[in-house]
This record gives C-alpha cells, sequence and structure tokens, in this order.
C-alpha cells in the first residue's frame, strides 16, 4: 500500500466497523472531510487538470482508493440484500455531500450510456415496437460522478428496452469487471487474489468525455478499433470485446465470463446525442 493510500483504506476500515444504525456521515464522512484537506485539494487540483494523457501510478493508486471507498458507501442504495453486511446507513444527499466535497460533479445524463451508467434492473417490452431508443432511463438508483473530464463512478440505473435490445438476465446479473463490491452481482477487480496490503497498488480504469467521443479504458494497450487487432485469448470477437469494455459486463454474451481479462482493452466511440 502506498501511504497516499492511507487515509482511504482507515475511512474504509471505519465504514467496514459501523453499527447498522450509525449515521456514517455524521460520525465518519464529514469528520474525514474536515481532517483530509489535502484530499480535497488535490482532487481539486486533478479535476481542473485531467486529460486522457497517462498519468502517474501513485494518483492511480489514490483514485483507486477513493474508488474503494465509494463502492462501499454505493451499497446503501442497491436494492437486493446480497450476503453478509448490507452496507452503510447514509442518505444519497449525504452521499453526494461527501463526494462533491471532496470534488466530484454530479453528471446529470438523460440518455442511457453505458459510458455513463451501470444497468442495475431491465424492463423488456415483450412485443416489437416503433420506440425511439432501444434503451431508455426508467429510474437512476445512484448518480454519475466526475472529476474534470474523466468519469469516476457510474450511475445505477434501471432501464426499459425494446424486445431484444439487452438479454435481462445477463445484463443484471453477468460478472460486472472493473468493480470489487456490489449486492446483486458477482464482480471482477484487477485486485483480486493479492494480499490485504498489496491488492491496494490495483490501478484506476480512466474513462474520458474528450471533445464529441468517449474514450474507454484510456490507459488499455489493445485499441479494438484497430486494423490488424490480434485475436482475444478470451476466444471473443471483436464486437463482444467492445461490448464487455463499455459495459463493463455481457448485456447479450451468452459466452462464460469467470475467467475473462479486458483490462488491457480500450477504444473510441462517437458520443452519439440524445
Amino acid at each position: 500500500m502506498d501511504p497516499c493510500q492511507v487515509p482511504y483504506r482507515d475511512l474504509l476500515d471505519a465504514l467496514y466497523n459501523s453499527s447498522p444504525a450509525e449515521d456514517v456521515f455524521q460520525t465518519l464522512l464529514r469528520p474525514w472531510l474536515d481532517a483530509h484537506e489535502e484530499e480535497r485539494d488535490w482532487l481539486n487540483a486533478f479535476a481542473h487538470s485531467t486529460s486522457h494523457a497517462p498519468i502517474a501510478i501513485e494518483d492511480s493508486w489514490r483514485l483507486y482508493a477513493l474508488s474503494r471507498v465509494n463502492q462501499v458507501l454505493l451499497l446503501a442504495f442497491q436494492h437486493d440484500e446480497g450476503e453478509g453486511w448490507a452496507g452503510p446507513l447514509l442518505s444519497l444527499p449525504d452521499y453526494l455531500a461527501f463526494m462533491t466535497g471532496l470534488g466530484c460533479r454530479v453528471a446529470d445524463e438523460a440518455d442511457y450510456s453505458p459510458f455513463f451508467h451501470e444497468i442495475v434492473e431491465v424492463s423488456e417490452e415483450r412485443n416489437r415496437s416503433s420506440r425511439r431508443k432501444a434503451v431508455e432511463l426508467a429510474r437512476v438508483d445512484w448518480p454519475a460522478l466526475m472529476l474534470g473530464t474523466m468519469l469516476f463512478s457510474r450511475a445505477g440505473v434501471a432501464v426499459s428496452c425494446a424486445f431484444g435490445a439487452l438479454h435481462s438476465e445477463i445484463a443484471t446479473s453477468s460478472t460486472l469487471f472493473w468493480a470489487c463490491r456490489r449486492k446483486h452481482r458477482r464482480t471482477s477487480d484487477l485486485s483480486d487474489g493479492w494480499g490485504s496490503n498489496s491488492q491496494w497498488r490495483t490501478t484506476f480504469r480512466r474513462d474520458h468525455v474528450v471533445g464529441d467521443e468517449l474514450l474507454f479504458n484510456a490507459d488499455g494497450k489493445h485499441d479494438l478499433a484497430a486494423p490488424g487487432l490480434p485475436a482475444s485469448d478470451d476466444d471473443l470477437t471483436v464486437a463482444e470485446r467492445i461490448e464487455l469494455l463499455t459495459h463493463r459486463c455481457f448485456i447479450r454474451c451468452e459466452k462464460p465470463d469467470d475467467d475473462l481479462y479486458p483490462y488491457g482493452d480500450r477504444v473510441r466511440l462517437p458520443r452519439i446525442p440524445g
């Protein structure tokens, strides 16, 4: 573990040790914000200087540490009880007060995009219709957060979709990659299998809005849009790799997802207006 991650690890441990009825915003989050002005300053500076160019490895580790805290806080807004700990007691306004207090900005996107939205529930029309959009937002359980042009955290959303646009069971229960904790589905993360300290030296996935385009996994080595792309070791087509990369899970593909390694892929796609 790098020293820059210690404040986040300490906060995470405190959240795990909180009591079920404890108001963690009052007892943990607000005091942590007050005690760690240097983290607010660093994140605000990062938000004002972000680009999709490579960043220092220590900065990536620091963002990853914050993302681990964020994923635990988001348990408060997930409906499935899951196994074990249900998560902290936290209201959405208090969650937003903490995250925006750190320098994040809410991305209020009216149209569904896998860049901004993580699907948690699907309602599919059983008959074919002339819908304007194949997938539409039906409910937002927690908002998307940005640090400058970089996506920090996707929104959790329920969607309605045209017949055949999504496979509802796959879209909501397939393994979610670049994630370490959800109540309602399996997750897979580059920290998996490492020790309690070593796992923290995991890099943060950086997705960026670049003008009229969306860049998925800026640090990936393999450009999925490049000609002559080598075949996947995971036996996936290019379209399936793009599906997995952009959604961070399968939404239609029925292939096994228990032993995949999408972490080296990247792609830049046009931002399609709603």
